[in-house]
């Protein structure tokens, strides 16, 4: 029998196309998924879910969520440790 070469495998590091639920999507932002979850809800820039076929979950293109999540607009909150606090009487 001859050999038969086996089919190329995708590479790991090609990230365009490949789809991620939110757990997942998460882990590969470092990120939580209830904070990713709150991010997607109240940001309307946010890419849009996908799915496979047959299949009802959302899954999200990590190269889109990718370039979102760096192009993003940070608004960090207000550091109250700098406050100065008063002394109660």
């Amino acid at each position: 029998m001859p050999d038969v070469p086996e089919p190329e495998k995708p590479q790991v590091d090609d990230e365009e196309g490949r789809l991620l639920n939110l757990s997942q999507l998460a882990a590969e932002l470092g990120v939580t998924r209830q904070w990713l979850h709150a991010l997607r809800l109240k940001d309307p820039d946010f890419p849009g879910a996908r799915r496979k076929p047959g299949s009802t979950r959302d899954f999200w293109d990590l190269a889109e969520a990718r370039a979102y999540y760096k192009a993003r607009e940070l608004r960090p909150g207000e550091r109250t440790d700098l406050k100065r606090t008063e002394p109660e009487a």
